[in-house]
């Protein structure tokens, strides 16, 4: 088995080092489902701690939901920063199709990896109505309140 931890914390490393008009600052990247930076130490990085948080489907998962068109809306954790400048946006939605046509390709370790299916699909934004493929968010209960909005207004376009 490969050991990846030093690469985990050379991309630790330079990914939490932000430049700002010119001016490189320190900014947690790694956040817990409540918004709290995941502290690192000697032993294990954030990077890892957060790959460990990540590896566990309950955790990630905030809400799933079948739609009657056969694509389900789903509302994941990131942990990872996609605020970029801004509030952390730790959460994101996007609706997909069915997996039912999904192809999967087996590594020579015998690991499985998905290779098509899972198409992402337009959904209207609560807020804007515009069309996007993802929406992101600070807070769990933000990300939850959008999720069921969203599927509300998808069933009732769908007509379930």
């Amino acid at each position: 088995m490969v050991d990846l931890s030093e690469l985990f914390a050379f991309c630790d490393l330079h990914s939490s080092r932000w430049f700002l008009w010119g001016v490189s600052i320190e900014r947690p990247m790694y956040f817990d489902r409540q918004g709290f930076p995941i502290p690192g130490d000697d032993e294990m990085p954030p990077v890892l701690k957060w790959a460990e948080l990540g590896e566990d489907l309950d955790y990630r998962r905030v809400a799933y939901d079948d739609l009657p068109d056969g694509s389900y809306l789903s509302t994941v954790w990131l942990g990872l920063d996609h605020g970029w400048c801004g509030l952390p946006r730790l959460f994101e939605t996007m609706r997909f199709c069915d997996d039912k046509d999904v192809d999967w390709i087996e590594g020579p370790d015998g690991t499985r990896r998905m290779t098509t299916g899972h198409e992402p699909h337009d959904f209207p934004d609560p807020v804007t109505g515009e069309l996007v493929e993802q929406l992101r968010y600070t807070t769990e209960e933000e990300a939850l309140a959008m999720h069921h909005e969203i599927v509300r207004r998808l069933r009732l376009t769908l007509g379930h």
